[in-house]
């Protein structure tokens, strides 16, 4: 059963990826404890969640107290740009690992999560799109047998999330492409292609990221004057 910590969890995340609060949104414990109808005690506990997946940024007292408050973290062209610098170093190395290491099972959860991305693009259910491109990219981190790379790559994980929800519009086609290629490379264990197409896939899908989110940065700043 879902502990009320849990709930709030899962709304204020899916609030936070779907940027209806927007980065920067100031997080009151007792708003949200009004808002939710539980006590405050869960939603600190979410809050505390929340802060270890980096959606969230606290000023907390030494006692646990608020302190300054909570925001939703703020995620802009410069986060963006070191995510991307990131993912240009580590992913190439997942790939490549994944391609030597993989199971004839998580093989196959990357089809039916590449299938999943094909089936909401059809629809336009950007969602479910890039939930699914995010479970891909997380079973293959996984499927590369490092526990250690697996460790390194973790806290970037709702990062890369929180990126794809923002960007997948309009891109859900060429996402499928890369990566119906880079699982042909993966079936036929071929490291050093597996390698290649990741790092192409990162680097060409970094300059058209940074332009919506230097748009979207910009619109922010214009609405903020305007109040």
């Amino acid at each position: 059963m879902e502990s009320l910590r849990d709930k709030v969890v899962s709304q204020l995340r899916e609030q936070i990826l779907s940027n209806d609060l927007e980065p920067g949104t100031r997080l009151r414990e007792r708003t949200l404890s009004d808002l939710f109808g539980v006590s405050r005690v869960p939603v600190r506990e979410a809050l505390m969640v929340l802060e270890a997946d980096l959606l969230v940024t606290s000023s907390r007292r030494a006692d646990g107290s608020e302190g300054a408050g909570v925001e939703v973290t703020r995620f802009d062209r410069n986060d963006v740009a070191e995510l991307f610098d990131a993912r240009e170093a580590l992913e190439p190395l997942v790939a490549r690992l994944a391609a030597r290491h993989r199971s004839e099972a998580q093989l196959e959860a990357l089809r039916d999560q590449l299938e999943t991305a094909r089936r909401a693009a059809e629809t336009g259910d950007n969602r479910a799109g890039a939930l699914a491109n995010t479970a891909y990219h997380g079973i293959l981190v996984q499927a590369c047998g490092s526990g250690l790379l697996a460790a390194v790559m973790a806290p970037l994980q709702t990062r890369i999330e929180r990126l794809f929800r923002r960007t997948i519009v309009g891109r859900a086609p060429e996402l499928a492409e890369d990566h119906t290629r880079m699982l042909a490379a993966l079936a036929d264990r071929q490291a050093e292609t597996a390698e290649l197409l990741a790092r192409l896939h990162v680097v060409s899908t970094r300059a058209p990221s940074l332009a919506l989110f230097t748009e979207q940065d910009e619109g922010q700043d214009a609405g903020r004057a305007d109040d």
